[in-house]
């Protein structure tokens, strides 16, 4: 396991409020030197704790005003991985967890509309096969989101 100290925490903090920080700007902010910020962020990509660097995009610019989440009940006979991997291929599925409680898997899922939405759940999602229900929880406003 990687060892993380409050210098990790806030190097991490820093790159996710603002990734494209360079490392003099990073060493700035925790007050480390640069040297030491440098090798730290380095073995922090390197143990995979910094999993990669990404675009955060408005999803509304993009004209995917409707985001939800899907809970999807399966079939017993057909795994879990099986229906998760499938339903991961889905245009429009931007993440997908095993969950406990009463559905199996949740799906998150964008969409350009409600006609969009029922499409992808009513055609794409139920067409899965092991899928046998679903039960849709749409957010109506995103309060904090930092992963």
């Amino acid at each position: 396991m990687t060892k993380i100290d409050d210098y990790d925490r806030k190097i991490i903090a820093a790159l996710q409020a603002n990734a494209r920080l360079s490392n003099i700007e990073v060493a700035r902010q925790v007050n480390l030197s640069h040297s030491s910020c440098s090798r730290r962020i380095a073995r922090l990509e390197r143990e995979g704790v910094i999993a990669g660097y990404r675009a955060l995009t408005d999803r509304q610019k993009l004209g995917l005003s409707v985001r939800a989440y899907c809970g999807v009940i399966r079939d017993a006979e057909v795994g879990w991985e099986e229906v998760a991997r499938q339903l991961a291929c889905i245009e429009g599925v931007v993440s997908v967890f095993a969950v406990s409680g009463d559905v199996d898997l949740m799906l998150e899922i964008v969409a350009r509309d409600m006609q969009h939405y029922s499409q992808v759940v009513l055609q794409d999602v139920f067409n899965t096969r092991g899928v046998s229900a679903t039960r849709s929880s749409f957010v109506l406003a995103e309060v904090k989101s930092i992963y």
